[in-house]
């Protein structure tokens, strides 16, 4: 009956400070973490002995149990120390805690698009290792949602797929990815010409369907596909400079622009028929002819 009360008399009357490594125990960190707290100023340097040991009072095993549990919220160093230096901490936790309570909501979308994502492949009987991506926010798709009045319905699903695949490339390498600087002035440009638009979709989507239609690429049918671009490009000649003009003018001559052209030429000749491929190259070649010399 009377030994916790003895017990508690005695530890006050024998030791009122404890070591670093019973105030580390005491809130389950190790003394490292507690070091790099003294360090950054979270944690002021306690008392020391003569022997230069710290030494910890209550206030100080107070102070450093509010950083850890804060800490296990999901607080970030500086955050609590902005919540520990405040004039009105409570003020300042109720604030920090709406942020952070917010970003959580985010990561756990994020983390269900990712379970989805992880889910939809593991479904594959065969997984293509060299296409796998995030799933980055794509403009192709928001274009889609925004715009699908004005899109074909016969759409060709591998005219989308190319879409999808090439702007994800550019997204996976992010000293690549011009698509911020492309894609909203494109959008704009839909939204003011929404009747070219509608005719320049319809145009592309069966150029790809005729080219896909054709097996075997010889002189013959690559005639056609140049043919069929320059018919093409003159029947959208007005809505093709305008997006031109959009993307930059030339290619980069830097070894990392040139490796990078490469590869995106080298995926898309592995994801295309040779026919497809070709139509690509023309059409390139026609945007850098337009883009350098535009004709009203």
């Amino acid at each position: 009956m009377y030994t916790r009360d003895m017990t508690t008399v005695n530890v006050a009357t024998k030791r009122k400070s404890l070591y670093i490594k019973d105030v580390a125990k005491l809130v389950g960190v190790t003394t490292k973490t507690v070091r790099h707290y003294h360090k950054i100023g979270l944690l002021p340097e306690p008392e020391r002995t003569e022997a230069d040991y710290r030494l910890y009072s209550g206030w100080d095993l107070w102070r450093l149990r509010t950083i850890c549990e804060l800490r296990r919220l999901g607080l970030s160093l500086e955050r609590i120390r902005t919540v520990l230096e405040a004039t009105e901490p409570a003020d300042a936790l109720r604030s920090i805690l709406a942020t952070q309570l917010d970003e959580i909501e985010t990561e756990m979308v994020e983390l269900a698009e990712r379970k989805e994502r992880i889910q939809e492949l593991m479904s594959q009987e065969h997984i293509n290792v060299d296409l796998v991506n995030g799933q980055p926010d794509l403009y192709t798709n928001k274009i889609l949602a925004k715009y699908g009045d004005l899109i074909p319905e016969d759409l060709d699903e591998s005219l989308l797929q190319f879409e999808r695949e090439f702007e994800d490339t550019m997204a996976t390498f992010p000293g690549h990815d011009g698509r911020n600087d492309i894609y909203p002035p494109a959008m704009a440009l839909i939204e003011e010409n929404p009747e070219q638009y509608q005719h320049f979709a319809q145009e592309a989507n069966q150029l790809w369907i005729r080219s896909s239609e054709i097996k075997d690429l010889d002189d013959e049918s690559k005639s056609k596909i140049s043919n069929m671009v320059n018919s093409f490009v003159n029947q959208n000649r007005y809505f093709l400079q305008a997006m031109t003009q959009l993307s930059p003018e030339g290619a980069s001559e830097s070894s990392t622009d040139a490796v990078f052209g490469e590869m995106v030429n080298e995926k898309m000749e592995a994801t295309l028929t040779p026919a497809q491929f070709y139509l690509v190259t023309c059409l390139g070649e026609a945007a850098d002819s337009i883009r350098t010399k535009p004709q009203d």
